[in-house]
């Protein structure tokens, strides 16, 4: 781009300075200047503050002077080789009506009164009429030049198409009429107002794509303005057209379509986006340099900025895109500096890719439940040499708000207020306008295409696999590239990290420790979902051995494992212990394993030796780690045990000793390490002594429990369940009233009832029993009949329970070695 020159001005403070011209110049010193702030805080703004300054110029202009100095000539098939000249006469009007005329449809057939509208309007086919061609040619001159259609590789791709000659005659309503038989064919529609011989008939087009309430900007009045010259107006298709009462003559109407030789939106894009535009002003050179700074940082700092972004480039109003490229300036020219911006980068040419795509809700109107927004039928606009997906039609992209630039809030307010309008065309379909689907570019580096194929997780994993399955390495940095694109993806819900670990154990065997790979393996500790499944995925644990045999060559590797360690122990303390336990029991390696459970202790005993909140669980989780372990001495698991045992006697009760310590704690603790121990005997294949500390907990377990096995327990709990005033709240039928004296009878512990008939008919006996959860309540029946015969109600003493825990807990310990 040639550097622009700034001009250097003396200014006095009290001199008024006067400029001949709105052109302003800038130096690229001060372009420069605006890009050097660019960072991960301000680019989105600095972003839609470039898309704002693009002004929108709507099809305000209104109708113009067609440029033609000739007469207009007209040849009527029917009526011999002889042009007549505008304006014609009414005769010459009514004869060629009888001759071609047929009657045009009309969209009002009843005025707001309820009388039928009478038709006074008839259209010629353009079959039956010929017109000068250098008059068709200033027509479409003038049309290009309106449209931006005038550049050499646009004029080619675009042709105008006469479609019909329209005769109004005179009339005393007002008509509502389409001048378009077909929707989404024609770009757009060109109107020539021929000179005639009327007055009246003041002509408006409603344009249901405008947002604004000046319903006045599109009306003509050609009969105060000049009768005797041409005059063009160009406006959407399929816009329905006002005429109001003529009092007198014809008004005649040329209606030419614009046609394109695309066959699809996409193409049409792609059409615009090589347009080699060399009419960009010096405020479109400068929005270009300010894209240039902020592509520039995208491209070196690719992991602080989103893996891609959308931009709309059709209006919320407009239900066809085409509407937007050639009505509203503003989008195309989007589209004009984004690809020059791309295409002036210093780096290669697939730095970033640019696709067309539709944005869309997958979700009908008025279901917003888990709908989302998603983008399909991506197409590449621009061209590479180097590796390109090819996406099909039906490929489908879910993109979150945080992707998308520019008028969002209007994408949502359509889908949320107009859903469902209908639109009734001049054929007789109907069409709904939801305004349910948008086009957009999407802009995605290159390294980030992958993240195209990322709603389906196992469909990327294939990719993957099948490109880690060749014998070539020509795909490594693909393969690199799509690992990037999955451990940085934010709608995948589910990860499967194991088979992740197992593709990083893959490319280190293919590629060796690389910077990139690296980078990688720091992404994936800096996971979330990996951090929760770090302890609790059992599946995990054994790749991540693997994972540390291939990488502790790496000096910073156990510096980063630690790291994911604190940070995972942070948040999955205390209700995680015993998995956190399991995990460090099959580590494998030896040294960073004794580093993860040395991390472990400080985070637990961080403020002295054993500090009085630690709980009792907590304790025993950490002996069963330690003795399991190995590594730590005697002495500290000695007085481990010691305290565990200490806190255990400052119970006085023996029911709290049996049910809150050995039940809880100690004898699942001692069945644990044992279990360990023996599993760990078996990799090893070698003999393990018993550590002191687990003698010293399981003497005193057994002892404990022998004492209690050959003596009483002291319990002050009777027999009975419910007080006597709790008991006059059950319920006083026969069934029940024995089972209120049986509950309050400390020395009845059994109630039996003969079942008759009326008692399984009444259901009052048993909607008693169920709010009693301690007694025992068993069935007997009928060995012939199969019916309930006996219900025979149960209670037993604390005392007897606490005799029966004892004698269990003490054969466990016995039997220790069967387990």
């Amino acid at each position: 781009m040639a550097t622009t020159t700034a001009i250097a001005m003396d200014i006095n403070d009290n001199e008024d300075i006067v400029s001949n011209t709105d052109t302003l110049i800038y130096d690229d010193e001060d372009i420069q200047l605006l890009g050097d702030d660019i960072n991960e805080n301000n680019w989105r703004y600095a972003f839609q503050e470039v898309l704002d300054d693009i002004h929108e110029n709507k099809l305000d202009d209104g109708t113009r002077l067609l440029s033609y100095d000739n007469p207009c000539k007209i040849r009527v098939k029917k009526l011999g080789d002889t042009p007549y000249t505008f304006p014609l006469s009414n005769a010459l009007c009514s004869r060629i009506i009888c001759e071609h005329g047929i009657p045009l449809s009309l969209i009002n057939t009843y005025d707001f009164c309820g009388t039928k509208v009478t038709n006074s309007a008839w259209e010629i086919d353009h079959s039956a009429v010929d017109f000068p061609l250098s008059f068709t040619a200033a027509i479409q001159s003038q049309t290009f030049e309106q449209l931006h259609l005038n550049t050499s590789d646009l004029n080619t791709e675009f042709y105008l198409n006469l479609d019909k000659l329209i005769m109004f005659g005179p009339c005393t309503q007002t008509k509502v009429y389409n001048f378009d038989e077909k929707l989404f064919i024609y770009l757009a529609t060109v109107l020539v107002f021929l000179p005639s011989y009327y007055s009246g008939g003041n002509y408006r087009f409603i344009d249901d794509n405008d947002d604004t309430d000046d319903v006045h900007r599109h009306t003509f009045n050609q009969y105060e303005s000049d009768n005797s010259k041409p005059f063009i107006l160009i406006v959407p298709s399929d816009c329905q057209h006002e005429i109001e009462p003529i009092e007198k003559g014809f008004k005649l109407l040329l209606v030419y379509h614009l046609v394109s030789k695309t066959s699809s939106t996409h193409e049409f894009y792609s059409l615009l986006s090589k347009s080699n535009n060399n009419s960009m002003n010096i405020q479109n050179i400068f929005l270009t340099q300010r894209l240039n700074h902020i592509f520039t940082y995208w491209e070196k700092n690719l992991d602080k900025m989103p893996s891609k972004i959308l931009i709309p480039i059709q209006h919320s109003l407009d239900y066809t895109p085409f509407f937007s490229m050639l009505f509203r300036d503003k989008y195309r020219t989007i589209l004009q500096l984004i690809t020059t911006t791309l295409k002036q980068l210093s780096s290669s040419s697939s730095s970033f890719l640019i696709y067309s795509a539709i944005l869309q809700q997958d979700e009908p109107f008025g279901n917003t439940t888990d709908s989302r927004l998603l983008i399909n039928n991506l197409k590449l606009l621009n061209t590479t040499n180097d590796f390109i997906l090819d996406l099909n039609i039906q490929h489908e992209r879910t993109v979150i708000p945080n992707e998308i630039l520019g008028e969002l809030h209007m994408y949502i307010d359509a889908y949320e207020q107009s859903g469902g309008r209908q639109q009734t065309l001049s054929n007789g379909n109907v069409v709904y306008r939801n305004y349910s689907k948008f086009h957009v570019l999407v802009i995605i580096p290159y390294e980030y295409q992958w993240d195209l194929l990322l709603d389906d997780y196992s469909f990327a994993c294939h990719h993957l696999s099948y490109m880690l399955s060749l014998p070539t390495n020509s795909l490594n940095i693909l393969c690199l590239n799509l690992l990037e694109c999955i451990l940085r993806n934010k709608t995948l819900s589910i990860l499967s990290f194991d088979q992740l670990i197992r593709y990083f154990i893959q490319l280190y065997n293919r590629i060796g420790l690389t910077t990139k790979l690296i980078q990688l393996l720091k992404i994936l500790f800096q996971h979330k979902q990996f951090k929760d499944e770090l302890f609790s995925n059992k599946i995990l644990h054994y790749w991540l051995n693997r994972l540390v045999e291939c990488f502790h060559s790496w000096p910073m590797f156990s510096m980063e494992f630690l790291d994911l360690f604190r940070k995972s122990i942070s948040t999955s303390m205390p209700t995680k212990l015993n998995e956190i336990v399991q995990f460090l029991l099959q580590f494998s390696h030896k040294t960073l394993g004794t580093l993860l459970i040395n991390t472990l202790l400080r985070y637990i005993f961080k403020r002295r030796g054993l500090p009085r909140h630690i709980l009792l669980s907590t304790c025993c989780s950490i002996l069963h780690l330690l003795i399991v372990d190995g590594s730590y001495s005697m002495d500290a698991l000695l007085t481990l045990a010691y305290n565990i045992i200490k806190r255990v006697r400052k119970t006085s009760l023996a029911n709290e000793i049996l049910d809150k310590s050995f039940k809880m704690y100690l004898i699942p603790m001692l069945i644990n390490i044992y279990r360990d121990i023996k599993d760990k005997e078996k990799r090893i294949h070698s003999k393990i002594s018993l550590s002191p500390a687990f003698i010293l907990i399981y003497e005193y377990c057994l002892n404990t429990l022998n004492y209690y096995c050959i003596s009483t327990l002291s319990s002050s709990s009777p027999l009975n369940i419910i007080s006597m005033n709790e008991a006059l709240l059950i319920c006083p039928c026969t069934s029940c009233a024995r089972l209120q004296i049986f509950l309050i009878d400390p020395k009845n512990s059994t109630l039996i009832y003969d079942l008759s008939l009326s008692l399984t008919v009444d259901h009052c006996l048993r909607h008693t029993l169920s709010k009693f959860p301690m007694l025992s309540i068993e069935y007997k029946h009928d060995p012939c009949t199969g019916r309930e015969q006996t219900l025979i109600i149960s209670k037993y003493g604390y005392e007897q329970e606490q005799k029966q825990l004892c004698f269990h807990l003490r054969r466990l310990l016995l039997q220790l070695h069967q387990i």
